[in-house]
Protein backbone atom coordinates (compact mmCIF):
# COMPACT_ATOMS: atom_id res chain seq x y z
CA UNK A 1 0.00 0.00 0.00
CA UNK A 2 2.97 2.05 0.62
CA UNK A 3 4.64 1.47 -2.77
CA UNK A 4 1.27 2.28 -4.55
CA UNK A 5 0.09 5.19 -2.61
CA UNK A 6 -3.23 3.96 -1.88
CA UNK A 7 -5.12 1.57 -0.18
CA UNK A 8 -7.96 0.89 2.70
CA UNK A 9 -7.16 -1.17 5.68
CA UNK A 10 -11.01 -2.44 7.89
CA UNK A 11 -11.36 -3.68 11.38
CA UNK A 12 -14.48 -4.78 12.31
CA UNK A 13 -14.94 -3.98 15.83
CA UNK A 14 -18.23 -3.09 18.34
CA UNK A 15 -17.75 0.33 19.60
CA UNK A 16 -19.94 3.40 19.58
CA UNK A 17 -17.99 6.74 18.66
CA UNK A 18 -19.74 9.13 20.75
CA UNK A 19 -19.10 7.26 24.28
CA UNK A 20 -14.81 7.31 23.58
CA UNK A 21 -14.25 4.03 25.58
CA UNK A 22 -16.90 4.40 28.25
CA UNK A 23 -18.63 1.65 27.99
CA UNK A 24 -17.67 -1.85 29.37
CA UNK A 25 -18.88 -4.83 27.22
CA UNK A 26 -19.35 -7.25 29.93
CA UNK A 27 -16.45 -9.18 29.26
CA UNK A 28 -12.58 -8.38 29.89
CA UNK A 29 -11.11 -10.01 27.10
CA UNK A 30 -14.00 -9.15 24.55
CA UNK A 31 -13.61 -5.56 26.03
CA UNK A 32 -9.93 -5.46 25.44
CA UNK A 33 -10.36 -7.10 22.17
CA UNK A 34 -12.63 -5.16 20.37
CA UNK A 35 -10.59 -1.56 22.08
CA UNK A 36 -7.93 -3.21 20.71
CA UNK A 37 -8.94 -3.46 17.32
CA UNK A 38 -10.49 0.61 17.28
CA UNK A 39 -6.53 1.71 18.63
CA UNK A 40 -5.06 -0.61 15.89
CA UNK A 41 -7.22 1.54 13.67
CA UNK A 42 -6.21 4.65 15.06
CA UNK A 43 -2.21 3.64 14.84
CA UNK A 44 -2.30 2.12 11.68
CA UNK A 45 -4.03 5.88 10.19
CA UNK A 46 -1.32 7.28 11.71
CA UNK A 47 1.08 5.49 10.26
CA UNK A 48 -0.03 4.75 6.96
CA UNK A 49 -1.36 8.62 6.33
CA UNK A 50 1.56 10.11 4.47
CA UNK A 51 1.91 7.02 2.39
CA UNK A 52 -1.81 8.06 0.77
CA UNK A 53 -3.41 4.75 2.80
CA UNK A 54 -6.21 4.40 4.75
CA UNK A 55 -7.41 2.47 8.13
CA UNK A 56 -9.94 2.53 10.20
CA UNK A 57 -12.79 0.49 12.34
CA UNK A 58 -16.26 -0.62 11.00
CA UNK A 59 -18.86 -1.17 13.98
CA UNK A 60 -22.00 -2.81 12.77
CA UNK A 61 -25.07 -3.60 14.03
CA UNK A 62 -26.64 -7.10 15.37
CA UNK A 63 -25.88 -8.83 12.60
CA UNK A 64 -27.45 -11.93 11.26
CA UNK A 65 -24.36 -14.29 11.02
CA UNK A 66 -24.74 -18.01 10.68
CA UNK A 67 -24.06 -18.20 13.76
CA UNK A 68 -27.08 -16.21 15.38
CA UNK A 69 -29.69 -17.27 12.68
CA UNK A 70 -28.54 -21.04 14.32
CA UNK A 71 -29.51 -20.27 17.93
CA UNK A 72 -32.70 -18.45 17.08
CA UNK A 73 -33.89 -21.67 15.12
CA UNK A 74 -34.14 -19.65 11.63
CA UNK A 75 -32.31 -18.85 8.21
CA UNK A 76 -31.76 -16.06 5.99
CA UNK A 77 -35.40 -16.73 4.63
CA UNK A 78 -37.70 -16.73 7.52
CA UNK A 79 -35.53 -14.63 10.01
CA UNK A 80 -38.00 -11.78 9.64
CA UNK A 81 -40.76 -14.30 11.75
CA UNK A 82 -37.78 -14.05 14.57
CA UNK A 83 -38.81 -10.89 16.67
CA UNK A 84 -35.19 -11.02 18.57
CA UNK A 85 -33.98 -10.10 15.02
CA UNK A 86 -36.00 -7.34 14.52
CA UNK A 87 -33.25 -4.44 12.98
CA UNK A 88 -30.51 -7.37 12.59
CA UNK A 89 -28.09 -6.88 9.46
CA UNK A 90 -26.63 -9.21 7.16
CA UNK A 91 -23.26 -9.37 6.40
CA UNK A 92 -23.35 -8.25 3.71
CA UNK A 93 -24.17 -5.02 4.69
CA UNK A 94 -21.17 -4.59 6.21
CA UNK A 95 -19.25 -5.73 2.91
CA UNK A 96 -21.40 -3.19 1.09
CA UNK A 97 -19.99 -0.79 3.69
CA UNK A 98 -16.29 -2.02 3.19
CA UNK A 99 -17.14 -1.93 -0.61
CA UNK A 100 -18.58 1.71 -0.61
CA UNK A 101 -15.33 2.60 1.36
CA UNK A 102 -13.11 1.45 -0.92
CA UNK A 103 -14.94 3.40 -4.00
CA UNK A 104 -14.63 6.67 -1.83
CA UNK A 105 -11.59 8.97 -3.25
CA UNK A 106 -11.74 10.68 -0.40
CA UNK A 107 -11.79 8.19 2.09
CA UNK A 108 -8.34 8.98 3.91
CA UNK A 109 -10.37 11.78 5.52
CA UNK A 110 -12.02 9.19 7.14
CA UNK A 111 -9.12 7.26 8.39
CA UNK A 112 -8.64 6.69 12.33
CA UNK A 113 -11.97 6.69 12.91
CA UNK A 114 -14.47 3.86 13.85
CA UNK A 115 -17.62 4.61 11.98
CA UNK A 116 -21.15 2.77 12.14
CA UNK A 117 -21.74 0.83 9.45
CA UNK A 118 -25.44 2.02 9.82
CA UNK A 119 -24.32 5.88 9.16
CA UNK A 120 -22.52 4.86 6.49
CA UNK A 121 -25.48 3.32 4.60
CA UNK A 122 -27.22 6.90 4.89
CA UNK A 123 -24.41 8.86 3.68
CA UNK A 124 -23.18 6.49 0.89
CA UNK A 125 -26.76 5.41 -0.21
CA UNK A 126 -26.71 1.54 0.29
CA UNK A 127 -28.97 -0.71 1.30
CA UNK A 128 -29.14 -4.05 3.36
CA UNK A 129 -29.93 -7.27 0.88
CA UNK A 130 -33.66 -7.03 1.71
CA UNK A 131 -33.30 -3.28 0.58
CA UNK A 132 -33.69 -1.68 3.83
CA UNK A 133 -31.40 0.49 6.33
CA UNK A 134 -31.64 -0.71 9.94
CA UNK A 135 -31.02 1.86 12.26
CA UNK A 136 -28.01 2.04 14.31
CA UNK A 137 -27.26 -0.50 17.31
CA UNK A 138 -28.39 1.09 20.72
CA UNK A 139 -26.84 -1.43 23.19
CA UNK A 140 -28.35 -1.97 26.02
CA UNK A 141 -28.25 0.75 29.32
Amino acid sequence: MAAQGSGLIVNVTYAFPHEQGNRYLGHLLYDLAKASLSRLAFGLAEELRPHGAAALALSPGHMRTERVLQHFGTDEQHWQQEPGLAGSESPEYLGRAVAALAADPQVLQRSGQVLLVADLARGYGFTDIDGTQPPPFVPPA
